[in-house]
């Protein structure tokens, strides 16, 4: 759309105002510019930066005098996750009960990025912690053998895949982890036990948090300050991501371009900010479906317990359909069974995720498409919309969908759940 005289002088004029004396956008340089070790040591982004600190967390005799609670607390999150095939017969309270203290923790050992060892609980938990690297073919299957060859008398086994954003495991006797679950577990043990610390080890804990607040954009004061200056400085700040801002947001913009060609009738963060999105993420739900849907209580990337999400990667482009962690685990368990049992062939789930009470999401279905140009907006948006609709059977899922929750008793799930 060519903008005339007139409105790109005022267009002007609102980035003018923007930049000029705005408190709030010194308040937001001044935040963004936090003293913090971890940014100056540029370790941010080094996925062997992370698991020296979570080595140091996560062992029970180290200098952070939270003992064996974060370990705890870490293998309790991660048994809350779904796989097809386990190498142990824990529970959660089996953790909740039994004593840690004698947790040895191992960095590369064999490779493998954390090793956490328990002899007396007969206990092997391993992590292959992927911030932003890719993963070696049959990279965790070797990991895998190569633990049970060496501990062949430990009867618990529990491997897991570190991501940012919980990605799933290419292998189903692993269970996922993300930065975020991390990033929850360590504010609430940071709480717990600051009076136990000192002032230099409560610091570094708190930088730490701070760097994975930054790392899965989670820092609650920066988001409010944002959303206050996008509030007051709507159109200009549209302005300068439409103008100055054109590579990083390509996949915005061809998903905007399809929503004005009427290929595309969503509900994302464009109108409702509740739709988390990034340079990397973006995710939506059809807005027909959002009308009868009811609203979550639990804080996810999306408001809806069901939705969408576009991944993009270097060379590829995902869409991935989710199901999200509805707070009352047996009508999350009811929804999502009868969703994945009402057409088998549209809709999968790993068998352990249909009877997992304390399951939190579960992907339900995904497909990818190779992208050879992410600057060209006119290709990129053909190229979804052909992926839609020949790839993904994007219509015909979002059909299952409303039949699915038409037929399904309302009354179980009510307004908000």
């Amino acid at each position: 759309m060519q903008l005339n005289t007139e409105e790109r002088e005022r267009l002007v004029q609102q980035i003018t105002r923007f930049v000029s004396n705005n408190d709030l956008l010194e308040k937001l340089n001044a935040k963004l510019n936090e003293f913090n070790p971890f940014e100056v040591l540029k370790v941010t982004h080094h996925e062997i930066r992370h698991s020296n600190v979570l080595s140091w967390l996560l062992h029970p005799k180290e200098s952070h005098f939270m003992g064996d609670y974060f370990l705890k607390k870490i293998i309790s999150e991660v048994l809350c996750g779904d796989v097809v095939r386990k190498n142990h017969s824990l529970q959660i309270t089996d953790i909740l009960v039994n004593d840690f203290h004698d947790a040895e923790v191992f960095r590369e050992w064999r490779n493998i990025d954390l090793v956490i060892i328990s002899k007396k609980n007969s206990f092997v938990l391993f992590i292959e912690n992927k911030v932003h690297a890719g993963l070696a073919s049959h990279q965790l299957e070797k990991y895998l053998e190569t633990i049970k060859q060496t501990f062949p008398t430990m009867k618990h086994i529990v491997p897991v895949f570190l991501t940012l954003n919980s990605d799933e495991a290419p292998h189903d006797e692993y269970y996922s982890l993300s930065h975020s679950q991390i990033l929850n577990i360590l504010k609430l043990a940071l709480e717990m036990y600051k009076d136990r610390m000192s002032n230099k080890i409560y610091d570094f804990i708190y930088y730490y948090i701070r760097t994975l607040e930054d790392l899965t954009m989670q820092d609650e004061q920066l988001i409010a300050l944002c959303s206050e200056i996008y509030k007051q400085h709507k159109e200009a700040i549209d302005a300068i991501v439409k103008y100055g801002m054109v590579l990083n947001s390509s996949l915005h913009q061809a998903v905007e371009k399809l929503k004005e060609n009427n290929n595309l009738d969503i509900i994302d963060s464009t109108q409702d900010n509740r739709f988390f999105k990034n340079d990397k993420e973006l995710w939506f739900i059809p807005t027909f479906l959002a009308k009868n849907l009811p609203s979550l209580i639990r804080k996810w990337k999306s408001p809806f317990p069901v939705a969408y999400f576009f991944v993009r990667e270097e060379k590829k482009l995902r869409l991935i359909l989710e199901v999200g962690p509805i707070q009352d685990g047996q009508i999350r368990l009811q929804l999502l069974n009868e969703i994945v049992k009402h057409n088998s062939q549209l809709f999968s789930a790993k068998s352990s995720a249909l009877t997992n009470v304390n399951g939190t999401f579960t992907r339900i279905r995904h497909s990818s498409i190779d992208i050879t140009d992410w600057n060209d907006i006119d290709y990129l948006s053909e190229r979804i919309n052909d992926f839609l609709v020949n790839d993904f059977k994007y219509d015909e899922v979002n059909k299952v969908l409303m039949d699915i929750l038409q037929n399904y008793d309302s009354s179980k799930i009510g307004q908000q759940i």
